[in-house]
């Protein structure tokens, strides 16, 4: 006597097909690598790793805690990411991100908004997306049509 699910004795029309994950539905594609995508503290808009500056927190002698750049992404402890754009440093530093992405008390970023305009001046990667365009706000498809579904 079989054991039969609740399923068993349906028939081979009740059993759900089964999936084959093929590479294109996954994302995955195996010729191509992707770069990483993280979060700008900021400004909260989603990118590649390679256009994003990582931030750590250093202490110095004193005890004091600043904030610095991670150019070769190697330095230990919890990192934030943020666009080499001084209005997503100002959007972080209003909203205290960078403290709490790196999860101390209080953070001293006067260095880092330096880095981060020389970073900007000097075209440190890729323009960032702008945030109008994140695909929030028109009510538009892809093909022009409106989200309605009387045409």
């Amino acid at each position: 006597m079989s054991r039969g699910g609740r399923l068993s004795g349906a028939g081979p029309s009740a059993r759900p097909p089964e999936r084959v994950n093929s590479g294109a539905e996954s994302g995955t594609d195996p010729g191509r690598t992707t770069d990483p995508v993280r979060t700008c503290v900021g400004c909260r808009v989603r990118g590649p790793r390679s256009v994003l500056l990582r931030v750590v927190a250093v202490a110095d002698d004193a005890g004091q805690v600043r904030a610095v750049v991670d150019t070769r992404r190697v330095l230990p402890g919890r990192g934030a990411w943020v666009h080499a754009d001084p209005r997503c440093l100002e959007l972080a530093e209003r909203r205290r991100a960078i403290a709490r992405a790196l999860r101390v008390g209080s953070i001293e970023t006067e260095g880092l908004r330096a880095e981060i305009e020389r970073a900007a001046e000097q075209g440190g990667g890729p323009e960032r997306p702008s945030v109008e365009s994140s695909g929030s706000g028109s009510g538009l498809e892809a093909d022009g049509h409106p989200m309605s579904t009387q045409r």
